[in-house]
């Protein structure tokens, strides 16, 4: 039976939704309220899964939307990031090339039938650490936001490279 009726699940609903508050607030150039959004979508990533797993409210559908959510927010604050030239672009493109590279392995092992491979703790701190970064940048903390961006690059790659060889071991154990 899938449930999909459950807090958490709300939650993560209403962090794909404020995708386009936030995108809205950036085109605008009210850059403020965009962070102000993009941190509670952020607040509310982290507040999902705790209340999933405290109060065992974890679902099929919440296993499958949570990194959807993530993936669609990471990807969209960082063409927007892009678009804007807030960050250096290559900056840009070596988290969207990973965030992308991970999505694309999360669908190859739903397409083999296999259970989604849970984030590991590099991986939940390199978004924690990429979410700091993009804040910081955003409210104009350049130094800190800046040296930040190259410490999440190898912290990211890292992570892509470790969700990777466990999906490859998942898929042709």
């Amino acid at each position: 039976m899938i449930i999909l009726f459950t807090i958490p699940n709300y939650i993560t609903f209403f962090r794909i939704f404020l995708i386009p508050v936030y995108l809205y607030h950036f085109v605008q150039g009210n850059i403020i309220a965009a962070a102000g959004f993009f941190a509670f979508s952020a607040l509310t990533d982290f507040l999902d899964g705790y209340i999933a797993r405290k109060y065992n409210l974890e679902s099929k559908i919440g296993k499958l939307l949570d990194p959807l959510a993530d993936k669609l927010t990471i990807i969209s604050i960082l063409l927007v990031l892009i678009y804007l030239n807030i960050i250096p672009r290559f900056i840009s493109f070596i988290i969207l090339i990973r965030e992308l590279f991970i999505l694309l392995s999360g669908i190859i092992t739903y397409i083999y039938g296999l259970n989604f491979i849970n984030p590991s703790f590099i991986g939940k701190l390199s978004i924690s650490l990429l979410y700091l970064a993009i804040a910081l940048k955003l409210l104009d903390v350049n130094f800190f936001g800046n040296s930040l961006f190259y410490i999440v690059i190898p912290i990211n790659i890292y992570s892509a490279l470790d969700y990777s060889y466990r999906a490859y071991k998942k898929v042709f154990k």
